[in-house]
């Protein structure tokens, strides 16, 4: 389903979801707009589908801002797929979207409505008192929410690509990630959908970008404005309360999804605090934030066979066991599920991460490869120049909600003087990667603030080179986005980048590669390098940067190694 229509191709409202089980009844019925009344008097709309005949069932609700009758989220093919398996479906607007009334304040009033809306459903005839909920994005940081308000009825939750540290989550590591949650912040500045397909990502400050598609942008401004302002994002998080979670949880997402590192990082925690930990499970697929690669053959550029069937089924195994009772053996062989991109296939782990991993570290040489071994010496650095007014724009004009379908072969930006490559030899042996990725950098700059971007490639026989994972790191808020401090021009200072997580097999024969640069626009906010304030930047300012490689300032990558 997408929220973002056309973004990658797929025609969702055409879409169909496949099955591996047998439907459970032939006729489904449709109630439409029926109406919820929260604790406050505001009333929400909402959709039911269900069995047509026999009752009450166990009930999944969705709770959403992208419209019920929207045709590329597919309310009609998912609530109609649940009661043909058996259950009933309520599809909601949440608060000041579409049908419902009350104004929108993302993240804000979900809660305490998803409570509201639970005890609603539960004392319908047609609910036999066991509930779950079920989202991606923004619908399943609803089911979060959901639970986190504690309704006895709630006894599972199936929560998608999303995070619950909003702040975090969407300035990562000091930078905004402007294609996807900047865009979207837009894109919800109007009771159903605002139109922002002419917005502008070159212009400066990027607090004024509503301006550029006649918006007010009154929350993409709070985001902006309050980047740094912890207290601004605790009512629209739920990190500090996921403590309060006690139903069963089936975490998913897809390595190539925007939230997948928050969301990873959410699960241990889950796993740490929750009362039953037996009943947590995690699925990641090859997939990103539209679930692209359901629909097409690919992750990026590594083919990948259809993987629609086996997301779907364990949705319907989950809840099956949860909310029906059964004693399907789901999770059995493992609590998560993980799909290995290049082997294409899935594997069972016990946890998350798994514990057979080991960190591997990679060394940059200055020589522009890659060792096991750590530099001895001074080698010497490797430098570059960074121009904000010329910055690698790989995603501009597309979607990075579909990261699967947009990024492409990075041989195309190896044109540029502003990116730094280190290659490994070809490989001895299959290697395997599974677990977080993340690298440790030390630069210099010539400015007071700049931007590193690290790179983790796969380079295929035939030359193309895919990208693995990435991450970002705002100079100023290396330290945390609490604490920002200005460099000391040409003084060395350490990074360290988180770069998500990963399930992949690099074939041997094959190379890694690690690329290094300051843009990677507009998946990122561009960084002026003047120092100016978070959002307000105009002066444009050229960096020159440094990578160093000496024995006491080395540069590495970290691997996830599954070992052989």
């Amino acid at each position: 389903m997408s929220y973002h229509p056309a973004s990658d191709g797929i025609d969702y409202a055409a879409f169909s979801i496949p099955s591996g089980t047998p439907d459970r009844v032939e006729g489904t019925a449709f109630e439409p707009d029926l109406r919820c009344a929260m604790r406050d008097g505001v009333e929400l709309g909402a959709d039911l589908y269900r069995p047509a005949v026999g009752g009450p069932f166990p009930t999944v609700v969705i709770r959403m801002p992208y419209g019920k009758h929207t045709p590329d989220m597919g309310m009609r093919q998912v609530g109609e797929w649940l009661a043909r398996k058996g259950y009933a479906c309520l599809v909601q607007d949440v608060r000041g979207k579409f049908s419902s009334g009350g104004v929108f304040d993302p993240g804000v009033h979900e809660v305490d409505d998803g409570y509201d809306t639970v005890d609603w459903v539960a004392a319908q005839d047609w609910c036999d008192g066991a509930v779950g909920l079920f989202g991606e994005s923004y619908y399943g940081f609803t089911s979060f929410a959901a639970a986190i308000s504690g309704h006895p009825a709630i006894h599972a939750i199936a929560p998608g690509d999303i995070g619950l540290e909003r702040q975090a989550t969407w300035v990562r590591q000091g930078a905004l990630l402007l294609n996807t949650t900047g865009y979207w912040a837009l894109s919800m500045d109007a009771p159903e959908y605002a139109d922002v397909s002419a917005v502008d990502p070159y212009h400066l400050p990027i607090r004024d970008l509503p301006e550029t598609v006649g918006l007010d942008g009154a929350f993409y401004r709070g985001v902006v404005d309050h980047a740094a302002d912890a207290d601004w994002w605790l009512p629209r998080s739920l990190h500090h309360r996921i403590g309060e979670i006690r139903c069963a949880v089936l975490s998913w997402s897809g390595w190539y999804d925007n939230y997948t590192a928050p969301q990873l990082g959410d699960f241990q925690r889950l796993l740490e605090v929750h009362p039953h930990p037996e009943t947590l499970h995690l699925m990641v697929g090859p997939w990103d934030h539209e679930g692209s690669a359901g629909g097409v053959d690919r992750a990026v550029c590594i083919p990948v066979p259809d993987t629609a069937q086996h997301r779907w089924d364990a949705y319907q195994a989950f809840f099956d066991r949860y909310l029906r009772g059964e004693d399907n053996g789901f999770g059995a062989a493992g609590r998560a599920d993980l799909f290995t991109i290049g082997r294409n296939r899935w594997r069972s782990a016990s946890s998350w991460p798994p514990p057979e991993l080991r960190p591997t570290p990679l060394y940059l040489r200055a020589d522009g490869t890659l060792s096991a071994t750590e530099p001895s010496g001074d080698e010497g650095t490797v430098g570059y120049r960074y121009d904000p007014a010329d910055v690698a724009a790989e995603t501009v004009g597309k979607s990075c909600w579909a990261l699967c379908t947009t990024l492409g072969d990075r041989r195309a930006l190896d044109g540029r003087e502003d990116i730094v490559r280190y290659v490994g030899e070809p490989l001895a042996e299959d290697l395997e990667l599974t677990g977080p990725v993340a690298a440790v950098i030390h630069a210099s700059s010539s400015a007071v603030d700049t931007d590193f971007v690290v790179t983790l490639c796969h380079v295929l026989a035939d030359g193309t080179v895919n990208t693995i994972q990435d991450g970002i790191v705002r100079a100023r808020y290396r330290h945390g986005i609490d604490d920002p401090r200005d460099l000391v021009p040409g003084a060395v200072t350490r990074y360290e980048i988180g770069m998500s997580a990963t399930s992949y097999l690099v074939p041997a024969g094959d190379r890694l590669r690690v690329d290094i640069s300051s843009s990677c626009f507009d998946r990122y906010d561009r960084n002026t390098n003047s120092g100016e304030p978070f959002g307000r930047a105009e002066a444009v300012v050229v960096a020159e940067q440094e990578i160093h490689h000496d024995a006491a300032h080395a540069s590495w990558i970290v691997l996830p190694v599954i070992p052989a």
